[in-house]
């Protein structure tokens, strides 16, 4: 249930290929086999994937934790993301959006003050231009190219196509940076976030938006749990979220669930991997009293993604 396309910035080459990217241990296991055997193309990175329990082979950190993508495929995603078109993502921008105004209630309730930010894995611009209607001076780094030309087309919204660190921000630092879904996507986090704290003002705060790995539905689900898609190498904990902070040089400052917004049909069916429910949804699609509750909006707290304000140590 991502909302927004994420940078995948590479690991030191001097890496070993089983060394944990976030506490360095040697500690690591293997934890869960590649599901498919054919290379990876750009559709499977979508958004809107609803491949759950798929991955790439993923292993286990002993020390802390932290589940990720075994070394090899993760160099080639940033070339994937830039080629990736997702369609639907564009369709359902509506219901996104408004998770993008509740994040931002929370930020602004933290730092009131706050007038710059920067998104990063801004998708097709809904946090930049929301926030700019909250008169922030907003920018946003996008990798893939289509959902930057849709930012254009469907919100007036020009972002700037790469990664971040990025030439054209050098210099700059913000009141708040966003991560919304984002570091789940990245082989290189504690690197990001080192470079996020780096941009920040003095009173500055990062926003991280991850799913959680030890939550209830993450343990209820096992390998089947909806997080597990190919497009994400990093899957965290509190443990390894707490140990991605130290080694960013940043402190945590507020904990939360992080909250959904969905219509009924799109989690009908999402659910319908899990329960039987195919004809109940077919009988949706005609015209009546169940037709349009499927296309209510409604807001969903699974509480299996953690929310983190962070601030830089002093």
């Amino acid at each position: 249930m991502n909302s927004s396309v994420k940078p995948s910035n590479a690991p030191e080459e001097s890496a070993s290929a089983g060394q944990c990217w976030i506490c360095g241990s040697e500690r690591t296991v293997p934890w869960k086999s590649r599901s498919f055997e054919r290379p990876l193309q750009p559709e499977d990175l979508r958004i809107t994937d609803s491949h759950y329990g798929a991955t790439l082979a993923l292993r286990r950190c002993s020390e802390c934790g932290f589940i990720f993508a075994a070394a090899g495929e993760v160099q080639s995603l940033l070339r994937l993301y830039e080629q990736l078109n997702d369609p639907d993502y564009v369709a359902s921008e509506d219901t996104r959006v408004l998770q993008m105004r509740w994040l931002l209630a929370r930020i602004r309730k933290e730092r009131p003050a706050a007038r710059s930010l920067l998104d990063i894995g801004a998708g097709t611009g809904l946090l930049v231009r929301e926030a700019r209607s909250l008169v922030f001076e907003a920018v946003g780094v996008e990798p893939s190219r289509s959902l930057v030309e849709a930012a254009i087309k469907n919100r007036q919204v020009e972002l700037l196509q790469g990664t971040f660190p990025h030439l054209r921000l050098a210099g700059r630092t913000f009141d708040v940076i966003t991560l919304v879904d984002v570091i789940e996507h990245v082989s290189d986090p504690v690197g990001l976030l080192r470079s996020c704290a780096a941009a920040l003002a003095a009173d500055g705060i990062v926003l991280v938006v991850t799913p959680d790995v030890r939550s209830l539905a993450a343990r209820l689900l096992g390998k089947r749990w909806w997080h597990f898609r190919v497009a994400h190498v990093g899957y965290f904990s509190r443990n390894s979220l707490d140990a991605l902070a130290a080694a960013a040089g940043l402190r945590s400052l507020r904990r939360f669930r992080a909250q959904w917004f969905f219509r009924v049909e799109y989690l009908a069916e999402r659910l319908a991997h899990y329960l039987p429910l195919g004809a109940v949804n077919r009988r949706a699609r005609r015209p009546g009293m169940l037709g349009r509750l499927y296309q209510r909006i409604v807001p969903v707290n699974l509480h299996d993604s953690t929310a983190i304000i962070f601030a830089k140590i002093l």
